[in-house]
């Protein structure tokens, strides 16, 4: 039998257009979503009006609306926005998902982090137990998110981001620090634009996914590798560490999809070549 059901084209609002905001709205657009999104910038946002992505200039950090913005009406939202941007980070966030609660947004994937994992060693879904500032404040976010009224709420821990114009080769060269043998915890932009996507065609969102590519050398190793690779000088390291690893394999078990990177030193080779 004909179903009589409208169709509903799926929508997607972005708010932060910026590393992975932008390519996500480009691919999610790709694949025939109507995107709308925010950025703190005029200019920006009229460069990215110009290239074909619906673009509001909204700053969280000036006095909320009293309402969602109507352009902003989705079924799903996705906060990019990282607290480095954002003042009073959890208050501010929950306050911004009341709103879009209050305009009928259904879904949220908000982009935390590992931070929240405190300790060492292999760090699960399960093991949230921050021992930093930082960590806390991000706990603190995705409890107001949770707690904003929208009926589905998935936060996705995210790994260290490399990718795009974040080159690993130039994050840490030339300089000293301790802890050389703590292995890297970080995730590809690449991969991000595969699981974001086959996370938003589901319907049966957990509360909380980590994202953490399976390959996890020590920071010697890596940033040494990458450093050298740019001909930069490599960092150097005083000691070992134990560390903390980040256990992002529920994420691809759920998707039934595998991380494209799973060796960080052929990332860094092949990313090399294509330059």
């Amino acid at each position: 039998m004909m179903s009589t059901e409208p169709h509903v084209e799926p929508s997607v609002a972005i708010m932060g257009l910026g590393w992975l905001g932008e390519p996500l709205a480009k691919t999610l657009q790709a694949r025939g979503y109507r995107v709308v999104g925010t950025t703190t910038s005029e200019a920006k946002a009229g460069r990215l009006r110009r290239e074909g992505i619906d673009a509001l200039m909204w700053d969280i950090n000036e006095p909320l609306p009293q309402a969602w913005p109507a352009t902003l009406v989705a079924q799903t939202l996705v906060l990019c926005v990282p607290p480095g941007k954002v003042d009073d980070y959890a208050v501010t966030l929950g306050r911004v998902a009341m709103l879009a609660a209050n305009a009928g947004v259904q879904r949220l994937l908000f982009t935390s982090a590992t931070s929240v994992y405190g300790g060492l060693g292999s760090k699960t879904e399960a093991d949230a137990a921050p021992d930093s500032t930082r960590g806390e404040r991000m706990l603190a976010a995705e409890q107001a998110v949770h707690h904003s009224g929208i009926p589905q709420v998935l936060c996705l821990r995210l790994s260290g981001l490399v990718g795009g114009n974040r080159e690993p080769g130039r994050f840490l060269a030339g300089r000293r620090f301790a802890g050389g043998g703590e292995p890297v915890n970080l995730v590809a932009q690449e991969d991000l634009l595969c699981f974001i996507p086959a996370i938003l065609a589901r319907h049966d969102w957990p509360e909380v996914l980590n994202v953490s590519a399976p390959h996890h050398p020590s920071r010697h190793e890596f940033y040494t590798r990458a450093a050298l690779l740019r001909d930069l000088p490599p960092p150097q390291f005083d000691g070992g560490g134990e560390g903390k690893s980040i256990d992002g394999s529920a994420l691809s078990r759920w998707l039934g999809l595998d991380y494209r990177v799973t060796d960080w030193f052929a990332w860094l080779a092949a990313r090399k070549a294509r330059d």
